[in-house]
């Protein structure tokens, strides 16, 4: 039996009838999940996993955003409550986004998204072992916004393409490397290691908050 759980919290960040030159914002995006296979018979496997990525940017144009996303997430899974295995991953990210006002309360903008990519995994069973991955990443985003009022503004966006390289390390011994190029991906890099085995979206929507 699979059963799975997500919440979303709301993003804050700013809004496009506020969007001018000299404004700042403040977001970040939560997210948690669980999944549950239960086989007739066999074991229970729960994998519960979550991110979290506060937010912070300006509008060095009326039309184009100069953000920082500080991202974290991680997951852990076990069999019958006893832990195989947990995560947790690192990947801040630089972004550049460019708005083209569609109507008044409508924009549509694209993204260029550049982050550093690091994770930790540790497997507990047969005996505990630890692997580390790092690297970087860079993508293409796409996104649409709406003013929902003068201050806050609903937005939506989708990772396009990405490319990622990361390094794998076990006691600080290298062991191979990576790269990724996809067409339909996450901004915060499209590798499975370091989002912690799928933890975050393709595509997610907030609410986003003008301060200044």
């Amino acid at each position: 039996m699979k059963k799975q759980f997500l919440v979303l919290m709301i993003v804050l960040i700013s809004s496009i009838t506020y969007a001018q030159k000299g404004s700042w914002y403040i977001g970040g995006v939560a997210g948690y999940g669980t999944n549950t296979m239960e086989p007739t018979g066999g074991t229970k496997t729960v994998t519960s996993s979550w991110a979290f990525g506060p937010e912070i940017g300006t509008f060095l144009k009326n039309d184009i955003q100069l953000g920082f996303i500080l991202g974290l997430n991680g997951s852990t899974e076990k069999d019958d409550d006893v832990k195989t295995s947990d995560f947790f991953g690192f990947s801040p990210t630089i972004y550049v986004r460019k708005f083209k006002k569609v109507t008044d309360n409508f924009s549509c903008f694209t993204g260029l998204y550049f982050n550093y990519l690091s994770g930790e995994s540790t497997d507990f069973i047969p005996t505990e072992e630890k692997f580390k991955g790092s690297g970087f990443g860079i993508s293409l985003g796409i996104g649409a916004a709406y003013a929902l009022s003068p201050r806050f503004t609903a937005v939506g966006q989708y990772g396009l393409l990405g490319y990622s390289s990361i390094t794998y390390k076990q006691d600080d011994t290298e062991t191979g490397k990576e790269s990724d190029f996809n067409v339909g991906v996450n901004t915060v890099g499209s590798s499975s290691f370091v989002q912690g085995n799928g933890s975050g979206a393709v595509f997610n929507i907030g609410i986003y908050y003008t301060f200044k």
